[in-house]
């Protein structure tokens, strides 16, 4: 009896032993896996049928790991010729490609209420009336002068190149993109 035991126990260790070294082989595949999955979300992916929008401190860091212009279109919720800018030029697909291959480009509410910080300032929303407000990096990216929609180019060690004011075409925001570039 003694040796009908120890035979079954020795029979039960050797084949979790095997089934321990499998587990292990499909636990190093599902964690290869995971990392895999980790490191695809983190690559961001390009969607060639549109803008691709980043927000102000995004771009900036985008810009420090790989260098590229920095097309900033600074608007307000109540501007109607912005409106008319996402609705036709920023769908044009001649300015959608040009745009996301030079540049990381920005949305920024000159409105916004949230606090900005660039090159050691803290642009802050500041109170002009009753009901309305403008952040302070918006007032000096337009040198004070505030229309919208406005777009703002920075080249590729963040410093100011031009604004461009107004409703553009898309073959004249092209025009004057790539006038940027050069």
């Amino acid at each position: 009896m003694k040796n009908l035991i120890l035979f079954l126990f020795s029979i039960l260790l050797l084949s979790s032993c095997g089934t321990t070294k499998n587990t292990d082989k499909t636990l190093i595949e599902k964690e290869s896996q995971i990392e895999m999955a980790t490191i695809e979300k983190e690559v961001p992916i390009i969607d060639t049928t549109k803008i691709t929008w980043y927000d102000f401190e995004t771009a900036i860091d985008l810009c420090h790991e790989s260098k590229k212009f920095i097309f900033i279109d600074i608007y307000t919720e109540w501007c109607g010729w912005c409106k008319k800018m996402d609705a036709t030029t920023f769908q044009d697909k001649g300015v959608i490609e040009y745009i996301n291959e030079h540049f990381y480009a920005v949305k920024m509410n000159a409105e916004t209420k949230d606090a900005i910080a660039y090159k050691g300032n803290l642009y802050e929303y500041k109170q002009y009336n009753a009901k309305s407000g403008y952040n302070t990096l918006a007032v000096s990216l337009l040198d004070s002068k505030l229309s919208f929609p406005s777009f703002v180019v920075l080249n590729k060690n963040e410093v100011k190149k031009g604004t461009i004011n107004g409703f553009k075409h898309p073959t004249a925001l092209l025009s004057e993109l790539k006038r940027y570039i050069k």
